[in-house]
């Protein structure tokens, strides 16, 4: 018996256009969104960046607009740093004037090399990126050093944490369901940049000579 292969059947073509209607409508909102979102999250790095420098607060609460429903929030995620030995001879030396136990010599053909031995080395740098200093702590002694040839150097840049509100008792809702339940409801305009606050103009104070 002799099995004729099915002809494959076109999609309907009022439901196929709708279909692609739909995807590259929903591209095109989402590429306006996400240039809107780009230009508010530069501002509001910046925002934050100068609230800390200025306060040294380190988390903010989110509301919707009658300031009390919170929804999300942001904390400030210190960089971090490591010790890096960028001047080795003067790093070395200090080593064989400090803690001559751990510095030594290799012969190699044609020439002799001075080092220091990895795991004081290590143990060096381990404490200093602790500390977030260049300063040495002696654990034996206590005695305080200045390292020499060694830099703190940034490995990760501070950040700031977004996060939305879960629900609980009080709340059915999560935080994301919040935003969007005030978007559709025309409470919360997210395509509208708020204004900028009145500058604030500085009263010149009247000195009187006596």
């Amino acid at each position: 018996m002799t099995t004729v292969a099915k002809k494959p059947q076109a999609p309907d073509p009022a439901y196929l256009a709708a279909v692609l209607r739909r995807r590259q409508a929903m591209r095109a909102q989402l590429d306006e969104a996400e240039a809107l979102f780009a230009v508010a999250d530069t501002e509001a790095a910046a925002l934050l960046a100068q609230q800390y420098e200025a306060t040294r607060s380190t988390k903010s609460d989110i509301t919707l607009p009658d300031d009390e429903t919170k929804f999300a929030a942001v904390t400030r995620v210190p960089g971090s740093a490591a010790a890096q030995v960028e001047d080795r001879g003067a790093f070395v030396a200090w080593v064989r004037d400090t803690y001559p136990d751990h510095f030594d010599y290799r012969i190699i053909p044609a020439r002799t090399e001075t080092f220091v031995t990895e795991e004081f080395e290590a143990a060096v740098l381990d404490a200093l990126t602790a500390a977030n200093s260049t300063e040495y702590a002696d654990p034996d002694t206590g005695l305080v050093h200045q390292v020499p040839g060694v830099r703190m150097r940034a490995n990760r840049r501070p950040y700031f944490r977004w996060s939305f509100t879960r629900k609980s008792k009080g709340q059915p809702l999560t935080g994301q369901e919040l935003a969007l339940d005030a978007i559709e409801a025309a409470r919360l305009d997210i395509r509208t940049a708020p204004e900028l606050p009145a500058a604030e103009v500085e009263v010149p104070v009247e000195v009187i000579e006596q």
